[in-house]
């Protein structure tokens, strides 16, 4: 397509551009991976170091979420509820696709399910760079632009999810490839990712959004109406990329009897279905780290704003919809959702298109925020959560 915020037709033929990355671009990707990690990495190793119990930094990493993908590998899904101090928890909320990779890998190799998990993580995210680095030239927003969207992905102020044992990365990349593949209006590999990232978390199925949105602003409404050809490979795309949280529905309810218990035992960590709005208030009535947490969701209102006004009608709608759906049970954890999105990051890279000066600071500022978080994530500090 020649231009994704159009909401007329392009030309029958949309904008494809090459997907070969240079050898330049390929050093640039191996050199924000590599001196992330490190530099993560060794954040998270000297923090422990200074501040806690003296543990490698793949185990400093392994804190909350990464603990419960461990037990799904080790021992399966639970047939009743049995953990946290209550012992109301199960681990029915976590869903299946990133621990059977990881278990398969730690199987195949013989290695402890920790390796598995973060080995797994570290791929997927090494994946999301050069799709990333597509993604913004897709947009014809130029190489510089790309080029700093590659660094602002591996240093985001949140960054410590995409080195530890969470689904963050393989959430990124299959996100990334998604709206590449629709940006060029590649149904059927849409399709196939789509059902990937309905299996690694279950606000995976809200793609079905941006995708109708995209596929509209291809081919017209009348298009649709009329059902040729191409508008009956989106409606298929469409129907095939909840099929994965489908698929674990099912296996839900030959398990324990529901198929929605994924949603159900939310209310173990203390998740209940509220207004966002009254939320994002108590957050500021609570005071500490919950008023940041309320702070953090105008940033991220802010940024979503700016995709609105920009007419990137498809990101938005995305960014509203999975920012708002774990909003309205609860405040915690909202900055590393926030942050786990491209359309979060592609607003920050809009506004430095438009003011390329300011790249240095923001890429200063984001690298310090991550540091912060890092440290504070693997001394088990929950307002990182």
């Amino acid at each position: 397509m020649n231009d994704v915020t159009n909401l007329t037709p392009p030309a029958a033929v949309p904008y494809r551009p090459s997907l070969r990355i240079s050898g330049h671009d390929w050093l640039l990707i191996f050199a924000a991976f590599a001196l992330s990690r490190i530099a993560l990495y060794g954040m998270g190793y000297f923090g422990v170091q200074l501040y806690g119990s003296p543990i490698g930094p793949f185990q400093a990493y392994c804190q909350f979420d990464c603990v419960w993908f461990q037990r799904i590998i080790e021992n399966g899904y639970d047939l009743y509820p049995r953990w946290l101090s209550k012992g109301n928890a199960a681990n029915w909320a976590f869903m299946p696709l990133y621990p059977m990779l990881a278990g398969g890998i730690s199987s195949l190799l013989e290695v402890e399910s920790l390796f598995g998990l973060m080995l797994v993580a570290n791929l997927a995210f090494f994946a999301s760079l050069p799709l990333m680095l597509l993604v913004l030239r897709q947009l014809k927003l130029g190489d510089e632009t790309a080029r700093f969207g590659v660094w602002l992905l591996a240093f985001s102020p949140f960054s410590a999810y995409f080195v530890s044992g969470y689904t963050e990365p393989m959430f990124m990349a299959l996100m990334l490839g998604m709206f590449l593949f629709a940006y060029r209006e590649q149904w059927m590999m849409v399709a196939v990712l789509g059902i990937l990232i309905s299996s690694t978390r279950n606000l995976g199925v809200m793609m079905v959004f941006p995708v109708l949105i995209l596929a509209v602003q291809a081919y017209g409404i009348r298009e649709f109406l009329r059902f040729s050809e191409r508008t009956l490979k989106v409606i298929l795309t469409l129907w095939l990329i909840p099929f994965g949280l489908f698929a674990y529905m099912v296996y839900l309810y030959h398990l324990m009897g529901d198929a929605l218990a994924f949603k159900h035992i939310q209310v173990a960590w203390g998740r209940h279905m509220d207004s966002p709005l009254d939320w994002w208030m108590s957050g500021f009535e609570l005071g500490g780290r919950k008023a940041y947490l309320s702070i953090m969701v105008m940033f991220g209102w802010a940024l979503n704003g700016y995709l609105f006004y920009k007419k990137r009608w498809a990101e938005a709608t995305l960014m509203f919809i999975c920012c708002t759906i774990p909003l309205m049970t609860g405040l915690n954890a909202m900055p590393r959702y926030m942050f786990g999105l491209y359309p979060t990051l592609l607003a920050i890279i809009l506004l430095t298109h438009r003011w390329p000066a300011i790249r240095p600071a923001v890429l200063c500022l984001s690298g310090m925020v991550a540091s912060f978080i890092a440290v504070a994530f693997v001394n088990f500090k929950f307002f990182t959560v």
